[in-house]
Formats: structure tokens, C-alpha cells, sequence
């Protein structure tokens, strides 16, 4: 009586994530990507005893602004050099998203970048449900959160813009290598007709994607998590994690004009911290896949990696040019691709401009991404299936 092979051999899967393990260029790659993000953190520090002093003043005075705020700032002792900026900075402070309307930020966008048809009637929508948004935000009085002050917007830009984008360009990076090593490592070793020709055969491949994916994602949460806790303990925000990311202190410079940052829910920073990162796995996760299906499709590692290369640029570079030449048909068609998506972190869970035209539009394309990947593997693991080795 034949036994039924199972879907996924936990023992064959330990063996192939120890090989993971003891491949020390991997590991070379994740404590060199750790080291960056740690100098790239360390190096920035301007601003942190303002951003302490604020910080203190937030247990004495409070979080939000407005007129007791500035009366219990006024009573606090003057010896400190940055009281004096903290009240220029935060008298008289008023709610921005009382009088903010996003339809007219929607014109602008329109008029700025010369859009019309289609693409500009589905933008004006889209602020148009924006604007449902502003009026709640407007009821918490949520810009009036005082955060950092006038450091809310370097910090936060050193934690999104520069900290993020790093992990995650990191890990997807690892993925890739991860995904095209693992694959394609019998070949390497030059074992792969031993391999192929054992009871488990061909659907190794299996657990070889099962044991890199896992790889991946843990060195993706060590890396954030290692990240994270350095950027803190350069900048001890305490409670300012708890401010509100549409504080009127942080905004979206855009040609010119300074937007406010609108996301399609309410998030604190260290919600959106969160979101971010677990936006940032779903990211790592695609790149993985489609680097593993890369590996299926080809001979050896480097073909899969220019593979792989080749289609990540082409994608990078239409959505450039098409925003160039003003193509927004084209510009918006490429926005929904694994690139793009990697590309607008910076703006996930936000209107994102003139880079998305639907509310959430990051999430659906996270999951298009994810379900475009499940296909590709499935294709490529048949394919690999029938290949011919000789």
C-alpha cells in the first residue's frame, strides 16, 4: 500500500531552513543591512534635546494645544533655552481640518499636472470621500496634537522616510536572494540529480519555498525590531508614539505646497508604525514570491536574478516615464504592481496623491500582488514539475 506523500515534510523542511542558516553570505547580508540601519539612525540626531525638552513639557502642560496648553507652557520655568521656540511654535494654535478641503486639493493636483478625462473624475472622487475623513478628524481636533513640535516632521521623516523604507528595501532585497539560492541550491551544490531522483523528488522544491519564506520574514521582523529599538533609544519619544500622525506638525510637501497628512483611519505613531511594518511583510512576501518564481523559471541563480532584475526595472521605469509625458493612464495602470507599491511606503494608508486613485488603494494592491504571486508560483511549480534537466 503506497503512503500518500505529505504536503509539506517537517523534517525536510527543518534540514532546509538550517541550510538557510548556515549560509554565511545570508547572514552577512542581514547583520551588514542591521549595521546601516543602526549608523543611519545614530548619525541623526539634531534636534533630539528639543525633542526631549518637548517631551517633558507634554507631562506638565499636555498634548494638545490651544489656550490652557499655552498657559501651563507659560508657567513653566525659564531656564530652558527651548521654551521660548516651543511658544513661538504652538501659540494661538488652531485646527487645520476645520477649514482644510480636500476637493480643492484635488483641483490643484488637476490643474498642476494638466490631468483630465477619466483619470481626473475618479481623483476628484477620491477627495471627495477624503473629505469624510477630514470632518472626523476634525471633530478629535487631532492637529492640534503637539507631538514633536517643530521636530515632529524630521523625526517622523527619519522614521518613515529613511528608517522604513530601509527594512523593508533590505528584506525584499534578502527575499530575492533567499528565494534564488534556496531554489536553485541543488544545482549549485551540483546534487540535484541525487536530489530529483529521491522518493521526495522534484517537490523538494516544496519545502524549499515553505523554509525560505519563513527565513525571509524572520529576518525581516529581527531587523525592524532591532531598528525600531535603536531609533528609540537615539530619540526616547516616550509618549510622543501616541501623537496622532495628522498633527498639524507633519505634513506632505508636495511641488511646493505643504498638504496635510490625511490617512483613511485615525493612527497614532505607533499604530501606524505597526501598519506600516505589517504592510512592509505583505511587500517582503511578494518580492520573495516572485523572486522564487524567477528561480522555477530558470536555469541557475544569476539568470533568475536578472530575470527578476530586468522585470523590477521595466516596471520602475514605465511608471516614471509615464509621469513624465504626462501619460496618466499609463502612470496610474503602473502603480499597481509590487514596485510601485514598495516605492509609495512613505504615503501608505493615505490619499497618496496623485499616485493612487482609491481610497486604500495600497492594501488592494498588496492583495492583488499577493494573489498575482500565488498564481505565478502555481504556474511556475507545474512548469518545474515537466522541466527538462539535461
Amino acid at each position: 500500500m503506497k503512503t500518500k506523500k505529505k504536503f509539506i515534510d517537517k523534517t525536510l523542511l527543518g534540514w532546509e531552513i538550517k541550510k538557510l542558516c548556515e549560509m554565511p553570505m545570508l547572514f552577512l547580508f542581514i547583520i551588514l543591512c542591521i549595521l546601516f540601519n543602526v549608523i543611519l539612525t545614530a548619525s541623526d540626531q539634531y534636534g533630539a534635546d528639543y525633542v526631549s525638552y518637548v517631551k517633558e513639557v507634554r507631562d506638565a502642560a499636555g498634548s494638545r494645544m490651544g489656550a490652557e496648553f499655552d498657559q501651563r507652557l507659560l508657567k513653566l520655568p525659564d531656564e530652558d533655552e527651548h521654551k521660548s521656540i516651543l511658544i513661538e511654535e504652538t501659540k494661538g494654535a488652531k485646527d487645520l481640518f476645520e477649514e482644510y478641503d480636500a476637493l480643492m486639493t484635488a483641483r490643484r493636483y488637476l490643474g498642476a499636472y494638466h490631468m483630465t478625462g477619466w483619470v481626473a473624475d475618479v481623483m476628484e472622487w477620491k477627495y471627495q470621500k477624503q473629505n469624510q475623513q477630514v470632518h472626523r478628524l476634525a471633530k478629535q481636533d487631532v492637529s492640534m496634537d503637539v507631538g514633536a513640535a517643530g521636530m515632529t516632521k524630521p523625526v517622523l521623516d527619519s522614521l518613515f522616510q529613511k528608517l522604513c523604507k530601509s527594512v523593508i528595501t533590505e528584506s525584499w532585497l534578502l527575499g530575492i536572494l533567499t528565494a534564488l539560492y534556496i531554489c536553485g541550491s541543488e544545482k549549485i551544490s551540483r546534487t540535484w540529480q541525487t536530489v530529483y531522483a529521491s522518493r521526495r523528488g522534484r517537490t523538494l522544491q516544496k519545502e524549499k519555498f515553505a523554509a525560505g519564506i519563513l527565513y525571509t520574514l524572520g529576518a525581516y521582523a529581527v531587523t525592524a525590531l532591532i531598528s525600531c529599538a535603536v531609533f528609540e533609544a537615539v530619540w526616547h519619544l516616550g509618549d510622543i508614539w501616541n501623537t496622532n500622525m495628522s498633527t498639524q506638525f507633519y505634513y506632505i510637501e508636495v511641488i511646493g505646497w505643504k498638504l496635510p497628512f490625511v490617512p483613511w483611519v485615525s493612527f497614532t505613531v505607533c499604530e501606524y508604525l505597526g501598519a506600516t511594518l505589517g504592510m512592509g511583510a505583505v511587500t517582503v512576501t511578494v518580492f520573495y514570491g516572485l523572486g522564487y518564481v524567477a528561480g522555477l523559471l530558470t536555469k541557475n541563480s544569476f539568470a533568475g536574478f536578472l530575470l527578476i532584475f530586468v522585470v523590477l526595472a521595466l516596471n520602475f521605469e514605465i511608471g516614471i516615464m509615464a509621469g513624465n509625458n504626462a501619460d496618466w493612464g499609463l502612470y496610474e495602470a503602473a502603480m499597481w504592481s509590487p514596485v510601485m507599491l514598495w516605492w509609495m511606503q512613505p504615503l501608505w494608508f493615505s490619499d497618496m496623491g496623485i499616485s493612487a486613485l482609491l481610497p486604500w488603494q495600497e492594501c488592494i494592491t498588496a492583495a492583488g500582488c499577493l494573489i498575482g504571486t500565488v498564481v505565478l508560483l502555481v504556474l511556475g511549480f507545474r512548469y518545474f514539475y515537466r522541466r527538462d534537466f539535461a
